[in-house]
């Protein structure tokens, strides 16, 4: 009877042991709750960075055109959560250069929370643009650079002899 019952224990072990482990609990109740919660969990977080990516941080919309009135180049940057301040405009070697930064300090209790967030755009000025004379306003969050047109401007032609 002894050796009746170890052969089967011995048989049944080992048949069991060459299939799957399955088990109810780990294949449905547990994979379910545990991992599908992680995976909605990760594809929120996923989804989140991949807008935070795509957005533009200070919602700048910029339109440039040439004003036929003024006789002025205008590019026109709205900015929203920029100020005056936080404006940096240059010049130099044909472009023009307009960068914005902002630092943000969050105080919470007795915690400190601290961001910054920044932009830069350059755009080549026109060979015909005045670039002594630009000028540039801030208002209602919106960014208006003035580039005048020169009046009398002679054309760079320089005959290039062929030896």
């Amino acid at each position: 009877m002894k050796n009746t019952l170890l052969i089967t224990l011995l048989v049944s072990t080992s048949v069991f042991a060459n299939q799957p482990f399955q088990n109810n609990f780990f294949d449905r109740g547990f994979h379910q709750s545990v991992w599908s919660n992680f995976n909605q969990q990760f594809q929120q977080f996923n989804n989140e960075m991949r807008a935070v990516q795509n957005r533009n941080i200070f919602g700048a919309q910029t339109k440039r055109y040439f004003d036929e009135q003024s006789n002025r180049y205008m590019i026109e940057i709205e900015v929203q959560g920029l100020a005056k301040k936080d404006l940096d405009i240059t010049s130099e070697n044909g472009m023009i250069h307009i960068k914005g930064h902002v630092k943000k300090i969050e105080k919470m209790g007795n915690n400190t929370r601290t961001s910054s967030n920044q932009f830069s755009q350059s755009y080549s000025l026109p060979n015909d643009a005045d670039a002594n004379n630009i000028g540039a306003e801030f208002k209602n969050s919106c960014l208006v650079i003035s580039i005048p047109k020169l009046v009398n401007t002679t054309p760079i032609v320089k005959q290039i002899t062929v030896q």
